[in-house]
């Protein structure tokens, strides 16, 4: 049977970004899906969600406190957007809001990096999102309204040495949000692209870095979760195409922009190799 309510499915929801988006939007009452790898991690925060529902005034039992959905999947894996999106059909579980914040990163030399581990990056950071877009984005189209927020990088906006391979996939998500923005906002569907830089959360840990120094420098220069996630859910509701998270990363995108491409990869290279 169909749900009366319309759901914001998130993936990558069990920490970080995904986390927060998923509280702000519990406290505007948005029914969720919460989907990561984790099923203990993602009860958790269903466990903070009731409780922020609950101070809202609504009951355990309450259907605005209980519509929190847990949905287990490693979107890494070949054929899980497929999964993902055959196991919300099959709930009945109507989302007019996707975003798609799951990603990963991996930090090195391009030629010394695993295959295996590009691979799974690639699968999440690229088919798994554009597969969820294509699916969810075509049951919008039908009822002829949705919201799409797609989580992309500051990296993405220039070739970045030692995190090449992710920072392309970033640029995808840019790139094909914007196309995928101009082919439904005749359908109603609105398409946004936050790019985050540094943020506060287990990326660097998660994405193989072990120099002290970068990972000093980065939390030196990172961004809250909660301030992010605040940045993109006022994106997609203002309708902002794309969105830079934090003046200060605005500002470098701004000045790399006033450069050949080819230039900023050089001035990265040698500002990484001193944090080495």
């Amino acid at each position: 049977m169909e749900q009366s309510r319309s759901y914001a499915l998130i993936t990558g929801a069990s920490g970080g970004i995904g986390k927060e988006f998923a509280l702000q939007l519990a406290g505007a009452d948005k029914p969720l899906v919460l989907v990561g790898r984790n099923r203990s991690r993602l009860e958790a925060v269903k466990a903070e969600i009731v409780g922020i529902r609950a101070a809202a005034g609504h009951s355990a039992a309450s259907p605005v406190a209980s519509e929190t959905v847990v949905i287990p999947c490693d979107l890494s894996e070949p054929g899980a957007a497929m999964r993902l999106h055959a196991n919300c059909t099959d709930k009945g579980l109507v989302v007019d809001m996707l975003i798609n914040n799951a990603g990963s990163g991996l930090f090195g030399q391009a030629i010394d990096l695993d295959p295996n581990g590009i691979e799974a990056m690639v699968n999440l950071n690229i088919s798994s999102l554009t597969n969820l877009c294509s699916l969810f984005g075509r049951d919008m189209k039908k009822r002829g309204f949705g919201e799409i927020l797609n989580v992309g990088s500051f990296a993405g906006l220039n070739a970045t040495p030692f995190f090449a391979s992710y920072a392309a996939t970033k640029s995808y998500v840019l790139n094909y949000s914007l196309a995928l923005r101009a082919e439904l906002s005749s359908a109603g569907i609105q398409v946004c692209c936050l790019m985050p830089g540094y943020v506060r959360t287990d990326f660097d840990a998660n994405a193989g870095i072990e120099s002290d120094r970068y990972k000093s420098f980065s939390h030196a220069n990172s961004m809250g979760a909660t301030e992010v996630a605040r940045i993109g859910l006022n994106a997609l509701a203002s309708r902002k195409p794309a969105v830079i998270a934090g003046a200060r990363n605005r500002f470098a995108a701004f000045l790399f922009g006033l450069l050949p491409r080819s230039t900023p990869p050089v001035i990265m290279k040698k500002f990484l190799d001193q944090l080495a």
